[in-house]
């Protein structure tokens, strides 16, 4: 391999985020948050994804329409710093989720 492929090759494998390389953890997948309701609040984004673990890549069960309400059991930080919120429809991301009422307890 000459000196320029192999500082081009570095270049690129350099120009990759690493956040982008971490994978959720499986092992959040299909947990559920605890079942006392703690708050309440508003879908922000139309068709928000429901999931059936704290994580982007557990699989998504449903989605909610924006302006309803959903109830909050737990709030949770994944691995990767983003913030989960337990409900009873499943897992919604924060950002997502505008908490009006109470304020919800961590997982």
């Amino acid at each position: 391999m000459s000196a320029t492929a192999g500082a081009a090759m570095v270049l690129a494998l350099s120009g990759v985020p690493a956040q982008a390389a971490q994978s959720a953890p499986t092992e959040f997948c299909g947990w559920a948050g605890t079942d006392v309701l703690t708050a309440s609040g508003l879908i922000t984004k139309d068709k928000s994804a429901v999931h059936n673990g704290p994580a982007a890549k557990c699989d998504v069960t449903s989605y909610r329409a924006y302006g309803s309400r959903v109830e909050i059991y737990c709030k949770y930080t994944n691995d990767v710093g983003n913030l989960w919120y337990s409900t009873t429809f499943g897992w919604i991301y924060s950002p997502y989720v505008k908490v009006d009422r109470g304020s919800a307890a961590w997982c």
